[in-house]
């Protein structure tokens, strides 16, 4: 549950117990909690579970969740699914209006209300199997359909926008089963698996089918994508180069590898630092609390040599460039936040991502690793060689078409004319 801080002591989550009775030789449980009492099969899922957090003598929190039996014998394995708000009664707002979580759950149900709802790391961390988690998925997308058949049953005008997010987790977890010279490839692998990606993009065809089936002649439909996918096969600590390079330094117990959130780094000789998946920032005196690099001259040309540097980084192992580019911040970012944007960013080549261990500061001792995790298919590639899609009903009259003419585009369709668009200042033009 949520973690509650006491009037003395440490802050600690707050825990509701429960009981799983098992009896030999059967495959399935009875599970006891609250006023909660159920049995469970194996290689099933729960229905949506109810459970009440107390947060103190007045403060209440609910939840809801699910269980999945994964084995009795010869192991007891019973995974418990992380909590999400009751959308019924969410601990803070989750919609807009305030009560809209509450009207759609009594159309159409319970539903997940975490931002990524499937279970990602269980499959990772091999908590469950792939199984378990595509039975996850459809009943995802089993939710998403009911909550877009619910708008479009009471949509008259204006703009109704529904994001699936099943094409994107199924790529992450099962490109792996597609891609030959990926480390985790089986080539006995189960048809299902290998077909996976394809399946998952006629599930969306027959989405998007049936909403075109409810559409008039004068409704425009677009189809977006803000990105494209490929294999992830090499993980890359950007942090261990810059420190082999001579760009970073570490101190203390954990020197040979750095701990996570850059707490080992020796800021009175560091001078380039990574966090994030592909970010590089600039020690920056006046800047950064310890700063090293002067503003201007010297870390302007501090920034062209690590770019350099980086576009020459092949990867010893496979022969192959790690990185496609480097973009300075003047090349990508604009606007009133500019200047909190990284001083650098990578583009990698297909094949090779940030490692988890670089988005968290982290500096293993090796620069290059294979990823030998599920999660093996990424978009974070440079996005000149993996870009998005856009597809429309209406013909899209600009050759070079992008997501920063989406928002006007939308705006013209639903009545806004050249002078208002112009007030709005949008970077992008209309694509029709």
């Amino acid at each position: 549950g949520p973690r509650v801080a006491p009037r003395r002591g440490k802050a600690d989550n707050v825990k509701v117990p429960f009981k799983a009775v098992l009896e030999k030789g059967k495959d399935s449980i009875r599970i006891e909690y609250q006023d909660t009492k159920f049995e469970l099969k194996k290689g099933e899922w729960s229905d949506w579970k109810e459970v009440t957090f107390k947060l103190g003598a007045l403060r209440k929190a609910k939840g809801i969740f699910k269980f999945y039996l994964v084995e009795t014998d010869p192991e007891f394995k019973l995974y418990v699914g992380p909590i999400n708000f009751d959308p019924r009664n969410p601990f803070f707002q989750i919609s807009y209006p305030k009560g809209y979580s509450r009207r759609l759950a009594d159309n159409i149900g319970l539903y997940y209300t975490r931002g990524m709802p499937m279970d990602t790391w269980a499959l990772n961390e091999k908590r469950i199997t792939e199984k378990p988690f595509v039975e996850q998925a459809n009943e995802v997308l089993k939710e998403k359909r009911a909550m877009l058949d619910f708008e479009l049953s009471r949509f008259d005008k204006g703009v109704l926008y529904c994001y699936f997010e099943s094409p994107d987790i199924i790529q992450h977890m099962f490109w792996r089963y597609t891609d030959t010279k990926h480390p985790l490839y089986e080539k006995d692998a189960p048809r299902e698996y290998k077909e996976m990606i394809k399946n998952w993009y006629q599930k969306m065809d027959d989405v998007l089918g049936r909403v075109m089936e409810r559409m008039s002649e004068d409704d425009v439909l677009i189809v977006l994508s803000d990105h494209g996918f490929d294999t992830f096969r090499r993980t890359v600590h950007v942090n261990s180069w810059l420190r082999k390079n001579g760009y970073l330094e570490l101190q203390g117990p954990r020197a040979e590898a750095g701990g996570e959130l850059l707490v080992d780094v020796d800021w009175s000789k560091t001078r380039a630092y990574a966090i994030g998946f592909g970010a590089i920032y600039i020690n920056q005196d006046g800047r950064e609390r310890d700063g090293i690099v002067r503003p201007g001259r010297e870390t302007e040309l501090l920034k062209e040599e690590i770019s350099e540097r980086l576009r020459e980084w092949v990867d010893k192992k496979h022969n192959q460039p790690v990185i496609n580019n480097v973009y300075s911040r003047e090349d990508i970012f604009w606007g009133d936040f500019a200047s909190q944007a990284p001083d650098l960013y990578i583009g990698f080549n297909i094949g090779y991502r940030a490692s988890w261990q670089t988005a968290l500061g982290g500096a293993p001792e090796k620069l290059i690793e294979d990823n030998l995790r599920k999660w093996s298919g990424s978009h974070l590639f440079d996005p000149n060689i993996i870009p998005g899609v856009v597809f429309s009903n209406k013909k899209i009259t600009r050759e070079d078409p992008s997501i920063y003419g989406i928002a006007p585009t939308i705006l013209k369709a639903i009545g806004y004319g050249e002078e208002k668009l112009k007030e709005c200042n949008f970077d992008g033009e209309p694509l029709f």
